[in-house]
């Protein structure tokens, strides 16, 4: 039986983009315009998974759109694509600062990124907290939502731009030539992961790619003051957010500081701030003994962003490739 999608988007072309793509693909798919409609569409037709998959608040629907509003927003870069050409939206004395071959490469640039792996010292004391930490972080119940991986099918690792999921403001399917990219081509920079037999990739990203709210309530710092999914300026733009995107934990390591805000120094710290639909997983850590907890953490510890030209996922501490098993939860 074919998988169910909820939409969830105000822009009424983005819910219609959206859906056509992913009824063509074979999924069963429902729309709604906001949080209220949504949740009379789950009660009537519980969906397997609601997509808007970039950015912590989960707002961004494709990385040319998160390309496109990164260099205006931190570089105060404005694309021609976005704000037109001979423009100077932000009055800085420069116009066409962002060419649309400019979004592209960065764009390009980016979904072109080695893929994060592990890294696994061959001191055995080690090894077996990672593999005892591995187990832990199922049993208590964490991979119930940073889950070890993915699947990827129906060649999903082609990637072209401009993409269709690219919503208006960014450039669109048939404004210029489609380039497409094997993410899984060797002369891509290593390492990269590869279809099994079945023509799957397994995507080893710790995540379910769904929001929660692993927050207290309205009054936790973790909440953020705007709700940056509710139009500007609304009420339900000020009424803030309490729901992120289930963070990814691969490459987790050397990614710090960490939580969506960047207040937590250690991972430690970082876990016991779940709260909410994570209280439990939280609670069970906490029940660990010393040991255990240290196993974790240790098993987290070597989620890591792997050096350049590493050329294998899983290595030792002199990033020589190793095969090891139980690593994994």
């Amino acid at each position: 039986m074919a998988a169910t999608i909820l939409v969830v988007d105000d822009d009424p072309n983005m819910r219609e983009l959206l859906s056509l793509h992913l009824r063509s693909a074979g999924y069963i798919v429902h729309a709604a315009k906001d949080a209220i409609e949504a949740g009379y569409v789950v009660l009537r037709t519980p969906p397997d998974l609601i997509i808007r998959p970039y950015h912590q608040a989960s707002n961004v629907i494709s990385v040319r759109q998160f390309t496109n509003n990164a260099f205006n927003h931190h570089h105060g870069i404005q694309s021609e694509e976005r704000f037109g050409s001979g423009t100077d939206p932000d009055g800085d004395g420069f116009v066409n600062e962002l060419t649309r071959a400019d979004v592209t490469a960065a764009t390009i640039f980016q979904i072109t990124l080695p893929v994060p792996g592990r890294v696994i010292p061959s001191d055995p004391d080690v090894r077996h907290a990672i593999k005892h930490g591995a187990r832990k972080f199922r049993e208590i119940g964490c991979s119930n939502c940073h889950l070890p991986s993915l699947p990827l099918d129906r060649r999903g690792w082609i990637y072209s731009e401009p993409n269709p999921y690219n919503p208006p403001g960014n450039l669109q399917v048939g404004q210029a030539q489609t380039l497409y990219v094997n993410l899984t081509d060797s002369s891509l920079p290593p390492p990269r992961l590869r279809p099994d037999d079945d023509g799957v990739i397994q995507v080893p990203a710790y995540t379910d790619l769904k929001l929660h709210n692993i927050t207290s309530g309205p009054g936790d710092l973790d909440c953020e003051p705007l709700n940056m999914n509710r139009p500007a300026g609304t009420i339900g733009f000020f009424a803030g957010n309490c729901q992120f995107i289930t963070r990814k934990l691969w490459g987790i390591a050397n990614q710090h500081p960490f939580g969506h805000h960047g207040l937590y120094t250690t991972m430690r710290e970082a876990t016991l701030s779940h709260a909410g639909e994570a209280l439990g997983p939280k609670i069970a850590f906490q029940s660990l003994s010393e040991y255990d907890q240290d196993s974790v953490i240790e098993f987290l510890k070597s989620l890591r962003i792997l050096p350049a030209g590493t050329n294998c996922t899983v290595v030792d501490e002199n990033m020589r490739c190793i095969h090891v098993s139980g690593i994994n939860p």
